[in-house]
């Protein structure tokens, strides 16, 4: 059994003389043929042998990211201070209603900028884990508020949870093997387009709301 890259190589065992029968699978997620290399080989007997193969094996497990939790707060308190400045900024230099506009095109900015992030973050799954992921088929568990909760389980043994509204005993989902329970089942091209629009939509508020920001920060310039 031979993992490299997106393909897994199967050699099946031959007596002495005999040509060995090779099975070659491709175009598969490097996490998945890692996983079901070493999943096949943990389950062979051990063999008599001249050479001992396992001692050629290396194991990697995949590492799950950093907590984010010290890097957000000092993101939340770096984006909080220059925001609080420039609003004291246009209520002083320019004008009072400067200061409550400031506010409103904010808003603006924050809600197209998390629409754009969240679609776009959506649509960079939908293509990356398919293909570097780990397939797996979640099995519904149970249903909390008309929505359904499916359980799937990693390479690991440990069990994870979807939720979805799609419906169905089982679902195909593709997780990340880094961090498991970010899992996507992937979606059709219909849904990828709606996707890609709002993500737009998305880039134009954000647009939209940092020009107006900028227009008032000028008009207060000018006094």
């Amino acid at each position: 059994m031979y993992a490299e890259g997106r393909s897994v190589e199967i050699e099946l065992v031959a007596p002495v003389e005999t040509e060995p029968v090779v099975y070659r699978v491709e175009d598969v997620s490097e996490a998945a043929a890692t996983a079901f290399a070493d999943a096949v080989e943990a389950a062979l007997p051990d063999q008599v042998a001249e050479v001992d193969g396992s001692t050629l094996v290396t194991h990697r497990p995949p590492v799950a990211p950093a907590p984010r939790g010290h890097r957000t707060k000092l993101l939340v308190a770096g984006i909080a201070v220059p925001v609080l400045a420039l609003d004291v900024f246009l209520g002083m230099a320019g004008r009072p209603e400067h200061a409550a506009t400031f506010w409103l095109a904010l808003l603006v900015t924050a809600v197209g900028g998390y629409l754009a992030f969240s679609m776009g973050q959506g649509l960079y799954r939908m293509w990356h884990l398919p293909r570097n992921g780990i397939t797996v088929h979640a099995r519904l568990s149970h249903y909390t508020n008309n929505t359904g909760v499916y359980r799937y389980t990693d390479t690991t043994g440990a069990s994870h949870t979807y939720t979805d509204r799609m419906g169905g005993n089982t679902v195909e989902l593709a997780y990340d093997p880094r961090d498991p329970k970010v899992a996507i089942h992937p979606e059709g091209v219909y849904s990828r387009c709606m996707m890609a629009l709002m993500m737009l939509v998305g880039c134009g508020m954000a647009g939209g709301g940092l020009f107006g920001i900028g227009w008032l920060a000028l008009e207060a310039l000018k006094g």
